[in-house]
């Protein structure tokens, strides 16, 4: 799976410039197959089998890296703490 990364001119600044951050983000995970992971909180199942596990732990990881690489290092520590990619959106829309 190849990654789209957002150019710096689009990171997330802070207010000013969150509802285009937002759209453009949400068509990078969309492209990452990784948008339904911002849309609602998608927990790991205690019946999933090791390799469905696997996955989805990739996918968590990839969405976090691509929303992380996103915005900019003033912003990091409101979200990197947060486990899901749904979990560090919220945060992000609550913020702004």
């Amino acid at each position: 799976m190849s990654f789209y990364v957002l150019t710096l001119e689009y990171s997330l600044e802070g207010s000013l410039n969150y509802i285009a951050w937002m759209d453009g983000m949400e068509l990078v995970l969309e492209e990452n197959g990784l948008k339904e992971f911002i849309d609602k909180d998608i927990p790991k199942l205690p019946t999933i089998d090791a390799e469905d596990l696997v996955e989805w732990r990739k996918c968590v990881a990839k969405a976090r890296r691509i929303i992380l690489e996103g915005i900019r290092d003033n912003i990091v520590s409101n979200i990197s703490s947060r486990e899901t990619p749904y979990a560090m959106w919220t945060t992000l829309t609550n913020m702004f």
